[in-house]
């Protein structure tokens, strides 16, 4: 139904997999779609990812923000930092994201309340829940909280080999009760490969119930 990925992007995620051994583990075109559909419609200046791998996220997030807005993309692993701020060079919107190597808690930890528009969660599923706790203080009112991997139909036993990848299904599991559930939490799930649950941050006087 849709075109075929552009040119550019389909040599990226080539040559950032088959050239780097990488799992292909970064969103899938339809959720890079949505995820840049909602970022147009809610032209958010200040963006926190969780999570960049490759970048190929971040770039629809960036293709999708207003002039002057700004992401912030969150990776653990430096060569994955470093392979991710090469394909947003190639794509050219380099200039509106930045790519800080470290743990994400750290860096969530010391952001001021209410200030960001926008959260994108793809990172070890985890630590869902813990984001969630994290991120939630860090909207602002209308802000928009996205986490994908939403469906648990993965193989997630590198996150937690212990049980199989049965804790990190739990987390995410979770995390969507938690966002289903609050009631400062407008969510909705939409259905992409592996799932997106979508929250809008309600002020206290709109709150659910």
């Amino acid at each position: 139904m849709f075109p075929p990925r552009e040119k550019l992007l389909d040599q990226i995620l080539r040559d950032s997999l088959l050239a780097n051994g990488l799992r292909p583990m970064q969103i899938n075109d339809d959720a890079a779609r949505v995820l840049q559909f909602l970022t147009t419609l809610h032209h958010p200046q200040r963006v926190v990812e969780i999570g960049t791998y490759i970048g190929y996220s971040a770039i629809h997030i960036a293709r999708g923000m207003p002039p002057g807005g700004r992401l912030v993309s969150l990776e653990a692993d430096t060569r994955l930092a470093n392979l991710a701020r090469d394909n947003l060079k190639k794509v050219g919107v380099a200039d509106s994201v930045e790519v800080v190597t470290g743990p994400a808690a750290d860096y969530l930890s010391e952001l001021a309340p209410e200030t960001l528009d926008m959260v994108f969660i793809d990172a070890d599923k985890i630590s869902y829940s813990l984001y969630l706790k994290l991120c939630f203080p860090l909207l602002r009112q209308g802000g928009l909280l996205v986490a994908d991997d939403a469906l648990p139909n993965g193989d997630f036993s590198s996150e937690s080999p212990g049980d199989g990848g049965a804790g990190a299904v739990r987390s995410i599991n979770a995390y969507n009760r938690s966002a289903a559930h609050s009631p400062r939490l407008l969510s909705a799930f939409i259905g992409t490969g592996n799932g997106l649950m979508v929250s809008y941050k309600l002020g206290d006087q709109l709150s659910k119930g």
